[in-house]
């Protein structure tokens, strides 16, 4: 059978272009409709107001933000060990390219988040005067050409932490295909819950968690392609959609 030609640039179209276009509609809407304050200013009266009691709450300061910072340190240096151990014991060699990718995957989205805090020049929305802080409201990009010192909230750093787990689906998909929606549910999860204390606590906006689940993504994405170069397996399977069935390579005439 003729085979279809599956390229780099068509992967990567759908894999990572799609998400990123769309993770682009998404933020813009949020900030066109002001979705961010909106949602903001509703948790902040739903509490009281003024000063976040949320914030320093036992549940949440300590259990959920400390604690849940405490976890992903453990599940990372477990991550590390079982990489180094698959370089070192034959029986895992099955899993070390699998599990060297999602190292370097949630290192990478954590390095960047990390990175992109400090670039983005964005108040969590305690500061903010109208939450009972000292710092105007200026949202990204617009914070990029502010000559004020306004902070370093964007993208949420501590949901990243749990949301940089994506790529486990990746690693089931490699290894065990049928663990992939449960590893993608229980690593959202985890984010979702880091996300939602940190929103209650004022600490981040929507957006905020919302870029660190994309960036996640498309770093998760970005390294499976790295590693495996899917495009190549796909290239083995894929038909000729525009030469019709019925042509046949004619046989050789007999030589006399």
């Amino acid at each position: 059978m003729i085979q279809q030609p599956f390229s780099t640039a068509r992967w990567s179209a759908k894999q990572l272009g799609v998400p990123l276009v769309m993770g682009v509609l998404v933020l813009s809407a949020l900030n066109r409709w002001h979705i961010d304050v909106l949602l903001a200013n509703w948790l902040f009266h739903l509490q009281g107001g003024a000063p976040w009691p949320l914030r320093h709450q036992r549940l949440f300061e300590q259990v959920l933000h400390n604690g849940g910072k405490q976890l992903v340190t453990l599940m990372s240096l477990l991550l590390i060990v079982a990489t180094i151990a698959s370089q070192l014991r034959p029986q895992w060699r099955h899993y070390r390219r699998s599990l060297l990718m999602v190292l370097l995957s949630v290192a990478s989205t954590i390095v960047l988040v990390r990175y992109g805090k400090s670039l983005t020049n964005v108040s969590c929305p305690w500061d903010l005067a109208m939450f009972g802080g000292d710092k105007p409201l200026v949202m990204f990009p617009n914070s990029l050409f502010s000559q004020q010192t306004l902070g370093q909230c964007y993208p949420g750093g501590h949901s990243s932490g749990a949301f940089a787990w994506v790529a486990m689906y990746y690693f089931a998909r490699v290894n065990k295909p049928a663990w992939r929606k449960p590893l993608l549910i229980l690593a959202t999860a985890l984010g979702v819950t880091f996300a939602v204390t940190q929103e209650l606590r004022g600490a981040h906006f929507l957006s905020h968690d919302l870029t660190s689940l994309w960036l996640a993504w498309l770093v998760a994405t970005c390294w499976y392609g790295v590693c495996y170069r899917p495009w190549q397996s796909a290239a083995k399977t894929e038909p000729l959609s525009d030469v019709s069935p019925s042509l046949k390579l004619a046989p050789a005439e007999p030589q006399a």
